[in-house]
């Protein structure tokens, strides 16, 4: 009767076991997966145009921003802002008059940008200067900012220069978590659960094969 009983008591414990691994597994599972699979990104593009009291540049072009609308808490996320050439327009070639000097600044409320401050960069016939900034939101939620571009034309021969915006273009980034967990603990929560649960899992067979071993040899 005794042995009867330890017999269905070492079984009960062997399935609780059995299922709490699953249980971990299954768990376990989607958490690498949110924590791993890149975060969407989406492109923003928008034709240049230059406004009436700065000079004209020789050529068409475009500005892209390049973000993910959502990440995970606590992930960095790197938003590129992009000034492609698009080919040649009629008119006089203003980077012979000029030294023609492109600005940028992200601003963004409730996340950490880096870098923080005006960026700029010289810009040439037919170059496509490209910006990047590192973006960390402090709390899950949405962070919602501007990017701002700035041409400058300073003339080679002397003179006042001529600066202006081009672009304030308006973007939102939310952050979300799981279970108010960032993404790197998420991350670490699954590997950590699913190692536990395959453990416990390969434990429960060995014993329930050991257990069926037994039991035929009687």
């Amino acid at each position: 009767m005794v042995e009867r009983l330890r017999f269905e008591l070492l079984t009960m414990m062997k399935k609780i076991q059995f299922a709490l691994s699953l249980a971990l597994i299954v768990f376990s599972l989607p958490m690498l997966a949110w924590g791993f699979i890149p975060p969407r990104r989406e492109t923003v593009s928008t034709p240049l145009l230059i406004p009436a009291d700065l000079p004209a540049l020789p050529e068409a072009r475009t500005i892209h921003v390049t973000y993910a609308p959502v990440t995970r808490l606590g992930d960095s996320q790197v938003v590129e802002l992009n000034l492609s050439a698009d080919g040649d327009v009629d008119g006089e070639n203003v980077y012979e008059e000029y030294n023609v000097i492109v600005e940028a600044r992200l601003e963004l409320e409730g996340a950490d940008a880096r870098p923080a401050d005006l960026v700029s960069a010289a810009l040439a016939r037919g170059a496509s200067p490209t910006f990047y900034w590192e973006v960390t939101q402090r709390e899950a939620g949405a962070a919602r900012g501007t990017v701002w571009l700035y041409l400058r034309f300073v003339p080679k021969a002397g003179g006042e220069e001529a600066r202006g915006p081009v672009l304030a273009q308006r973007v939102e980034a939310r952050s979300r978590s799981v279970l108010g967990r960032t993404g790197s603990e998420a991350r670490m929560g699954g590997v950590v659960g699913l190692f536990i649960g395959v453990g416990m899992g390969i434990l429960s067979a060995r014993g329930r094969r050991d257990e069926s071993h037994g039991t035929g040899n009687i």
